[in-house]
């Protein structure tokens, strides 16, 4: 092989090592499992995301294989998103439905679009997080684009632990 053509070659193993080190540097880290929770970070250049997330413990109804449910915490980096509550499913949500997300004897409505569900706004995440801290489980009943209405329970075993986790790696001060 010719001197030049050695040269490419090895500056072009040297930006793919480069680029696979960058991408993994970016990737999800698992900050840790507490209770039924469990805790995530990752970094897109400067911008950091951190969640929690817990699957359903018990599911009923819905698409025969097609019923794992999670429910999310996120935050998003420089204060931009703290507390964005989801519900995400393999499967979708009937257009233009609602999601009952109850903790305790509170129900809390969640949108939908696709195979995700949103608190409404800012306040209502709070209020959820709040409430999830406090609660013992919490559960959610939605319409699936197919099957049968899907009713999905969680345990809030470890929530406030896994909150905590993703506040530390996102730098989130809670009062």
């Amino acid at each position: 092989m010719s001197t030049p053509r050695l040269l490419l070659s090895a500056i072009f193993v040297i930006t793919i090592a480069t680029a696979v080190q960058a991408a993994a540097a970016d990737a999800t880290k698992r900050q840790g499992k507490f209770g039924e929770w469990e805790s995530f970070s990752y970094a897109e250049g400067s911008a950091r995301t951190c969640y929690i997330a817990a699957s359903a413990g018990k599911v009923q109804g819905g698409e025969k294989g097609k019923t794992t449910t999670y429910l999310i915490v996120t935050h998003r980096s420089g204060g931009k998103s703290i507390d964005e509550v989801s519900v995400n499913g393999a499967y979708a949500f009937k257009k233009d439905s609602e999601v009952e997300l109850r903790i305790g004897t509170k129900q809390h409505a969640l949108f939908t679009k696709g195979d995700r569900a949103w608190a409404k706004d800012v306040a209502a995440d709070k209020a959820i997080v709040a409430a999830l801290a406090r609660g013992k489980d919490a559960s959610m009943h939605a319409t699936p684009a197919k099957g049968s209405e899907i009713t999905a329970t969680f345990s809030l075993s470890g929530f406030s632990d896994a909150l905590a986790s993703a506040d530390k790696a996102c730098g989130v001060k809670r009062p």
